[in-house]
């Protein structure tokens, strides 16, 4: 079984906090994954989000405080809910440009000695770690052309 975070930027102005018509959008762009991801305005990652939430937060539940950055590139936003699915969650483009400056500044390297141990499980501590670095680099530059692009991040949870 495959497990998706998928992020897709959209311009404020075109952003609905409507569960259905975030369902609808969120399909149609996953279904034009590649095209967008090309374009830089997607990224997903597959199965290993609760990990890179843990890379950047130092738990597995996130932050305490919801002020706190390191919470924002994956788990951070406006909760949606739509049906029995899982949430959609809308980050404002205030706080995009707050995960993008977390991204920029945050040393993976001393995420990677903090936490990066609860994170092997491929049996191979360095393939493991250039796994969450592509993760990293990928979601990176994602936040950075949002902010700069002055867009909201929707993230949907596919299972």
């Amino acid at each position: 079984m495959s497990y998706h975070l998928h992020l897709r930027a959209v311009p404020p102005a075109d952003v609905r906090p409507d569960g259905a018509w975030l369902e609808a959008f969120m399909w149609a762009s996953w279904a034009d994954h590649h095209n967008e991801c090309t374009a830089g305005i997607a990224d997903s990652v597959e199965k290993d989000f609760a990990g890179l939430n843990q890379l950047y937060t130092g738990t597995p539940d996130g932050p305490e405080d919801a002020a706190d950055p390191s919470g924002l590139p994956i788990y951070g936003g406006e909760l949606v809910f739509h049906g029995d699915g899982p949430p959609f969650v809308i980050l404002r483009p205030d706080r995009v440009r707050e995960a993008a400056l977390f991204l920029r500044t945050a040393d993976f390297d001393a995420l990677w000695t903090a936490s990066g141990t609860a994170l092997q499980d491929c049996g191979d501590p360095a393939l493991d770690r250039e796994n969450y670095l592509s993760h990293h680099h990928g979601l990176a530059t994602f936040y950075r052309t949002a902010a700069r692009s002055g867009n909201a991040v929707v993230k949907a949870f596919w299972f």
